[in-house]
């Protein structure tokens, strides 16, 4: 007897071992949950001869391909889940009463791995230069934090994670930009507040999904109404409607992004609300999904033009701007593209999840230079200047960075470009950004640091310069005062 069991449990564990194997040779296909492109199969020979990346292309399919892979990996996540409280999948938390966190967010919970003082000197210099090019041409600034999921429900983070209290990239970041009149409505303290007083547990009235990383459709209408009343006390031409009193429908929706990484196989819901629209907003193209790069809409009864950078904390506002709005433009493209600012644009809204702060200094937006009161009396100095130039048509890129021979790595840098000619001069503000042609994996933290901080990324609009010949030179204004080199030569036609 005690020998067959031994049999039948051998039997059982080789065909749970085989079955993956077998059921991908029979043909099984699993459905896949992914939101990414699966592995293509391998193939033996290339053009050159024998497929040298065969072993990791191979390797690479049968770990996206072997069958009943969903169903395995949701057994071992429940198992591991009920057992130990562990999450399988490195990106998703499993925090209280069955609430799901996205792992990426954790450093802003818990306040470490910020920006330098230096990192977020830049960003609020960057927000501050797109601000001050808009009000020259008589379109308005909002910059608005989408707040991570545990900065609104830090309540259903597991105990094991403790918050160290320092400031996180979101307060350093909001106390920089203090009196530099940048409009930024706080959501985070908002939605805050609202969850604080509509608590309960389980919350009966959430404003985040819980499983998924992103707001319902509650929470981005009260973002909504906030960023509204920001753009109508900039603008009180704007008649925005807030929406009051609209209809919903509480439902409930399949599958959270954070719930597909975990348990990929197994249908979980979550309460949504359905809001019902009176406005009838239309789109230039068909939108084949609220994550589309480009979307255009217009409504009738809508008011002004809005251009809308954003992420997918965003798609869930889209209905509620393009039927307050008359025309409204929304791109997820990166770099931020101002090309894309029509002569009715009546304000921008730069919208950026609360993880991907950090992001800002990642590529500098297609926007032209603007000029600058000339810096006076600016000695040359003996800077050590990587500099490169990308001419196309009237627009002339430099980027780069710019080192002054008193560096000081704990100063702050603003590096302007002079143009100096027969026919006139002007100097012109750069970004403080060190594009992605100038990142080396070889590079310390240390040294990538001291480049950042002396970068610089800018667009010359050269039809602004009378005809003829131009000398080019940097100034970099730091603590201790303002110095300059020589780039480069250039003529205008």
């Amino acid at each position: 007897m005690k020998k067959m069991i031994y049999y039948i449990f051998t039997a059982i564990f080789i065909g749970a071992c085989s079955a993956p194997l077998l059921g991908l040779l029979f043909g099984y296909k699993n459905e896949n949950v992914e939101k990414r492109a699966l592995a293509p199969a391998p193939v033996f020979f290339v053009e050159k001869g024998f497929n040298a990346a065969f072993p990791q292309e191979a390797e690479d399919y049968l770990s996206d391909h072997f069958a009943f892979k969903p169903q395995l990996v949701t057994a071992d996540a429940f198992l591991r889940g009920a057992l130990f409280g562990e999450s399988v999948n490195e990106k998703v938390i499993i925090g209280k009463d069955g609430w799901l966190y996205f792992a990426p967010t954790l450093p802003d919970y818990l306040a470490v791995e910020t920006l330098s003082d230096n990192e977020i000197c830049r960003v609020a210099r960057t927000l501050e230069i797109q601000k001050e090019a808009l009000a020259r041409q008589g379109v308005g600034f909002i910059f608005v934090v989408a707040p991570n999921k545990a900065s609104i429900y830090p309540e259903y983070m597991p105990a094991a994670y403790r918050p160290t209290g320092y400031d996180n990239n979101y307060d350093r970041l909001y106390g920089r930009l203090e009196g530099s009149g940048l409009e930024r409505p706080d959501l985070r303290a908002l939605l805050r507040g609202y969850a604080l007083t509509s608590s309960s547990i389980p919350p009966i009235d959430p404003i985040y999904l819980k499983l998924d990383s992103h707001w319902n459709n509650k929470g981005a209408l009260i973002a909504y109404r906030a960023v509204a009343d920001a753009l109508i006390s900039m603008d009180p031409n704007l008649t925005l409607t807030d929406f009051p009193d609209i209809p919903f429908e509480k439902s409930t929706v399949r599958n959270g992004d954070l719930s597909i990484m975990l348990y990929p196989s197994t249908e979980l819901f979550d309460v949504q609300y359905e809001y019902v629209l009176a406005g009838a907003y239309t789109s230039a193209r068909p939108i084949r999904s609220m994550e589309d790069i480009l979307i255009r809409t217009s409504c009738e009864g809508g008011s002004g033009d809005i251009l809308m950078f954003r992420d997918s904390f965003a798609n869930a506002w889209i209905p509620f701007f393009s039927n307050a709005f008359a025309t409204a433009t929304y791109s997820r493209a990166i770099p931020y593209d101002y090309g894309l600012l029509t002569e009715e644009t009546d304000a921008v809204v730069f919208e950026i999840v609360e993880r991907n702060l950090s992001n800002l200094l990642s590529a500098a937006p297609l926007l032209t230079s603007f000029e600058v009161a000339s810096v006076p009396d600016v000695p040359p100095d003996d800077i050590t200047l990587d500099c490169r130039l990308e001419r196309t048509d009237d627009t002339l890129r430099l980027y780069g960075t710019a080192m002054p021979s008193d560096y000081d790595t704990d100063g702050y840098y603003e590096i302007y470009i002079r143009a100096d000619g027969a026919n006139g001069s002007g100097t012109f503000v750069t970004f403080p950004i060190l594009e992605k042609e100038f990142l080396d994996n070889s590079d310390d933290p240390d040294t990538l640091a001291r480049r950042a901080n002396v970068a610089f990324s800018a667009r010359l609009d050269l039809s602004l310069l009378d005809p003829g010949t131009y000398a080019l030179s940097v100034i970099v204004r730091g603590p201790a005062g303002s110095v300059s080199a020589p780039i480069e030569t250039i003529a205008v036609s």
